[in-house]
């Protein structure tokens, strides 16, 4: 039995068991079984990957999950049958249940037929979560992996937007600030701070948060002003020289008017050397800001919040390895030519191989300096108007504009083994991205208020635009005289502009007390035109401007001494309907089924090889997804489980991946895609002072139909950057320390992914690799300050966050060694 299997049966019993312990705890009932039929498709074996898809090992997680759910769902209901659904009586400690907006009207998670995991401020900081690579640790059903800042790529059930350049291209994960959508990772705040909850939303939300939101969303709220007067400082040290200091301050600045300043400062050495520059990479070096106003008028009816943000961050740039692919018998030039040296100075090994035991401390040895520089800032403006029994109008109002700059070598060259200087002659392949980005965004909205009526409704309009001016140099490195005719230079200036439309609907019809229903519509326009100019420099080496002979395949992505300038442009419309049925027998049973469909633009290549490339672009992708959830409190509220199953079906799918005939980026419509999937959280509140959580998500993906740019037929294949499981358990202590009650709190969490390809063809893959983090907090009850001491990756895993094919070697991002530290907190 293969380790998926042992892990997927192994996780489905645990459910399973907790199922049967319901039961028992609940003698009113009989426990029930059943049994029902698996879906299970079994792909054409491919012949170049490593057998471990698990298409088979599905259908007992499918079959485990299911009896389990039917146990959980009759036995926590049984408490309740006698009294008509009243709550159970019993002694002991509650779930909290979390208010959230992801439905554009407040609702606990538990009345929302959404699958949603809401993460509130207090849970950020207990477990240090910043960005969004430490939210994917924590979050069942998301993952996260870039290659740096501004190409952040985010994959909600196997939907991801990996190399997301274009000025023309859409996520495929919506990103929300305070309800206002931010399309660009350059106009990302490097962190989260001073934030009142994060809600991470799974599966196409095409009606409500509209357009890019086909895998879900990650909605974040930050802490809204207060009249009640507030303040907090912190400050944390830890390894590789790491200060972080956050705070803020609130208070009534009138009767009507309060304010909230936030502000975070972060620095950190990096995790490897640069040695000919001698300099550290993956540094870090931020500064945020957040000031606020809020105003609420005495009598109620209507509130204003402003918010203005600045970030700032820069890098001296991040460390790659280039290893050789997983097939010896396919061997990329680069590759050849290490080995070769490496034979020729009796030493047979690749020079930029890392050290076999870490090799994401090995210095490197790119002849380019590089380096990361974002700076960026936004206004919001949220204006709420209570318009008696009728409704509430809402307007958001968004405003982002940002600037980036990044240089960094794709080729890897990198880490030294005992050759620096015979490494640093190699070639290598720098890229300079520089990027001016402005965004503005409204939405109107009217919610009708609640009453006694059976119809709900919710009614609005949106509009979204977008100017992008991105600059993209590639050039090749080759100070070696003999090896200059490998070079090559290429620019393109790309300016873009989309321009978004949309009106959108949902009806509510309350038919009985325990049975509702919900259909919506959303109309879509987008417009995207831009101009490209591409050139090739004569003489592209910098080390020799004479030579004017690259070396096929080596040479710029056109003739050397052409240009081009055109122009491009298309427009799309779609319509993404909804329809959900909701039952509630009680208070603490809630079951859902939704049919929904979800849409992502269409878009033009980043660094086209002609005008024809540059005008042709790629389709709008669509999705219609169905999905059953449940959602149950039982022990009396002490226990909680949350369930989904999904089917998704993919149309037109956009895939971004290297063409190797321009070592450029080419996204391609894969025919149709489709994954099938399951998920579900536990939490425990096992006493007053142990509470214990868990996750999973199983999903089984397939190109049904996909010949890429090359040639290649991916078909049967699995989807890009998708692991077939993902899971996370935890738990967290609270200890008396004499006569301290409750001071001392112990939390972990460890969270772990399964196998999964970096390509479409399945060739690069990455091994399975689980994360453990941890806590230990002193917190007096009655006093206003803590001390705490944390790690993460405390197991000092190695794993890699980003890879790119590059001829024959994997172009790897290594993720943060074990780091680890002391925070101080004081509030006032």
């Amino acid at each position: 039995m293969s380790e998926l299997r042992l892990s997927l049966v192994g996780l489905s019993s645990v459910l399973f068991a907790f199922a049967i312990i319901t039961c028992i705890d609940e003698p009113s009932l009989p426990c029930l079984t059943s049994s029902h039929r698996a879906r299970c498709r079994t792909a054409a074996p491919s012949g170049r990957r490593p057998d471990f898809s698990g298409r088979e090992n599905v259908k007992f997680i499918k079959q485990g999950t299911a009896l389990a759910v039917v146990l959980a769902a009759v036995c926590a209901g049984g408490a309740y049958a006698q009294d008509n659904g009243e709550q159970a009586s019993g002694d002991g400690p509650t779930l909290d249940v979390i208010q959230i907006t992801a439905q554009r009207r407040e609702a606990s998670v538990q009345d929302s037929s959404i699958a949603v995991s809401a993460i509130t401020g207090d849970t950020l900081e207990d477990d240090r979560i910043f960005s969004f690579e430490d939210l994917a640790d924590s979050v069942t059903s998301l993952s996260f992996t870039a290659l740096s800042p501004l190409d952040q790529e985010f994959n909600i059930r196997g939907i991801t937007n990996p190399r997301l350049d274009s000025p023309s291209a859409d996520q495929s994960v919506g990103i929300f600030v305070d309800e206002v959508y931010i399309g660009r990772s350059g106009l990302f705040n490097s962190d989260m701070f001073d934030i009142e909850r994060v809600e991470v939303i799974r599966g196409p939300q095409g009606v409500l948060l509209g357009r890019n939101v086909v895998g879900g969303a990650i909605n974040i709220i930050t802490a809204s002003p207060t009249f009640e007067p507030s303040g907090a400082m912190s400050v944390s040290v830890g390894n590789y020289n790491e200060v972080v200091t956050r705070g803020h301050v609130n208070g009534p600045l009138s009767d009507t008017v309060a304010g909230r300043f936030s502000f975070q400062s972060r620095n950190r050495d990096g995790f490897n050397h640069d040695i000919l520059h001698d300099r550290d990479l993956d540094n870090i070096q931020s500064i945020q800001a957040r000031a606020q106003l809020l105003y609420q008028s005495q009598e109620g009816g209507v509130s204003a919040r402003f918010v203005m943000d600045y970030m700032d961050d820069e890098s001296n740039g991040f460390h790659s390895v280039a290893i050789n692919g997983p097939d010896p018998n396919t061997q990329g030039p680069w590759s050849a030519a290490r080995e070769a040296i490496g034979q020729a100075l009796g030493r047979p090994l690749d020079l930029r191989e890392s050290l076999p035991e870490h090799p994401r401390y090995a210095g490197d040895t790119s002849d380019t300096a590089q380096a990361l520089r974002r700076e960026a800032w936004g206004a919001t403006l949220d204006l709420d108007i209570d318009l008696g029994d009728v409704a509430t109008f809402t307007s958001v109002t968004g405003y982002r504009q940002g600037q980036a700059f990044n240089i960094y070598d794709q080729s890897g060259v990198g880490p030294d083994n005992g050759f620096g200087v015979i490494s640093a002659l190699l070639f290598s392949f720098p890229v300079n991205e520089t990027e001016e980005i402005s965004q503005f965004t409204q939405e109107f909205r009217l919610v009708s208020a609640p009453g006694d009526s059976a119809i709900d409704w919710i009614a609005g309009a949106y509009f979204q635009s977008d100017h992008v001016q991105k600059y993209d140099r590639f050039w090749a490195e080759v100070p070696f005289p003999v090896l200059t005719t490998l070079s090559g230079e290429s620019h393109w200036f790309n300016k873009a502009e989309t321009q978004s439309y949309a009106i959108f609907g949902q009806v509510g019809w309350q038919i009985t007390d325990n049975f509702r229903l919900v259909g919506g519509l959303r109309f879509t326009s987008d417009d995207k035109s831009g101009i490209v100019t591409g050139a090739a420099v004569e003489g592209g080496d910098q080390f020799n401007p004479t030579d004017t002979t690259p070396l096929s395949p080596l040479s710029p992505a056109f003739p050397e001494g052409s240009s081009f300038t055109t122009r491009y442009g298309q427009s799309w419309e779609e319509l993404t309907p909804q329809l959900t049925a909701e039952y509630a027998p009680n208070d603490d049973l809630f079951f859902y089924a939704t049919w929904s469909r979800g849409y992502k633009g269409g878009g033009f290549e980043d660094d086209p090889a002609n005008p024809a490339a540059a005008q042709s672009g790629y389709d709008p992708e669509t999705v219609e997804n169905i999905e059953l959830g449940a959602k149950i409190d039982f022990f009396s509220r002490r226990a909680r489980l949350n369930i989904a199953a999904f089917s998704m079906d993919y149309q037109d799918l956009q895939v971004t991946q290297t063409d190797d005939g321009c070592l450029c980026n080419i996204t391609d419509n894969a025919a149709d895609a489709e994954i099938l999937g399951a998920e579900f959280e536990l939490t425990f509140a096992a006493t007053d002072r142990l509470t214990l959580w868990a996750g999973a998500t199983f999903l089984d993906t397939e190109y049904i139909a996909f010949v890429d740019s090359n040639g290649l037929d991916n078909s049967g294949n699995q989807l890009q950057r998708t692991p077939e499981y993902q899971f996370n358990v935890g738990g967290e202590l609270v200890l008396d320390v004499g006569q301290f009650p409750e001071a001392l709190s112990i939390r972990a969490n460890y969270t772990h992914q399964g196998e999964m390809f970096w390509a479409p063809d399945n060739f690069q893959y990455e091994e399975a690799y689980g994360l453990l983090n941890g806590r230990i907090a002193f917190e007096p009850v009655d006093a206003n300050w803590s001390v705490s001491v944390w790690g993460r990756n405390i197991t000092d895993e190695i794993y890699r966050t980003n890879v790119i094919a590059f001829f024959g070697d994997e172009v790897s991002r290594l993720g943060a060694p074990m780091t680890y530290g002391a925070e101080f907190s004081l509030e006032f």
